[in-house]
């Protein structure tokens, strides 16, 4: 009992801390965001992430620290978009909603389970996807809420598409080492206003924008962006808009949009 006693350490002694947001040396946390069902029958699971550091970034590529993994028999996850990089976050919006999908099929049920592993910085951390009725959300609109995604095309002339499984680009835009790439959407809505966000989803490189977020005018409804890049490789780039990012906090409704880029040197 007194060797114990002879172990404590006064409270005047002790420093205590909430800050689980540092400058570095957190983990990123994978999230489930939920799901939603598709008019064919099929189901497709969220996930979104949130880096507990404020000023690191970091790359961490596909493999044993970075993977899908599931238990519904036959179902491929190699075509799955999982990001590989991840950037500090600002404040107001830490957690990245529905960074990216996987469509399961109708046979997905209660029962089973997509899991993403995620490790990094010491941190080995994994969360399950499922198709649980607590946790399906409103997509591509929210009838109680009144909300609606943004319509997205990388095409003036196309159909476009809303919501979360997004809008991905047909066409490989190429750059080299230091040039600038132009990255261009076009957005429809009913608000005059809406917010557009730019993200490095995954390449092996740091990407600099000359615009990272922002709002436009509908009426006229182009969002575009400058990007460079550091390294040579392939390269996916995340586009998302809502319209408005507060309204990342109800779970609709906004829209994804990715780019793949190819750097030379």
């Amino acid at each position: 009992m007194g060797a114990a006693y002879a172990q404590q350490i006064d409270l005047s002694n002790q420093t205590w801390s909430t800050e689980v947001i540092r400058k570095s040396g957190q983990a990123v946390i994978p999230l489930y965001d939920g799901w939603y069902p598709n008019e064919d029958g099929s189901k497709t699971i969220c996930f979104g992430y949130f880096n507990m550091n404020s000023e690191q970034a970091l790359d961490i590529p596909l493999g044993d620290e970075n993977y899908l993994e599931t238990d519904y028999p036959g179902l491929d996850l190699s075509t799955a978009n999982i990001p590989t990089h991840f950037d500090p976050l600002p404040p107001r919006y830490r957690h990245v909603f529905c960074a990216f999908t996987v469509n399961v099929p109708a046979g997905f049920n209660t029962n089973h389970r997509i899991t993403w592993h995620l490790s990094s910085n010491r941190f080995s951390l994994d969360v399950p996807g499922k198709v649980l009725p607590p946790y399906v959300l409103d997509e591509p609109q929210s009838l109680g809420r009144g909300d609606l995604a943004p319509l997205v095309k990388l095409e003036r002339d196309e159909a476009g598409s809303r919501g979360r499984t997004g809008v991905h680009a047909r066409k490989t835009l190429n750059t080299s080492v230091g040039e600038a790439v132009s990255l261009r959407a076009w957005i429809e809505h009913p608000d005059e206003v809406v917010w557009v966000g730019w993200s490095h989803h995954s390449g092996s490189g740091n990407v600099a924008f000359d615009n990272k977020e922002y709002e436009i005018q509908t009426n006229d409804g182009l969002a575009s962006v400058q990007a460079r890049f550091t390294k040579p490789g392939d390269y996916v780039i995340r586009m998302q808009t809502i319209d408005s990012i507060a309204a990342f906090e109800f779970y609709c409704c906004h829209t994804n949009a990715y780019f793949n880029v190819n750097v030379s040197n």
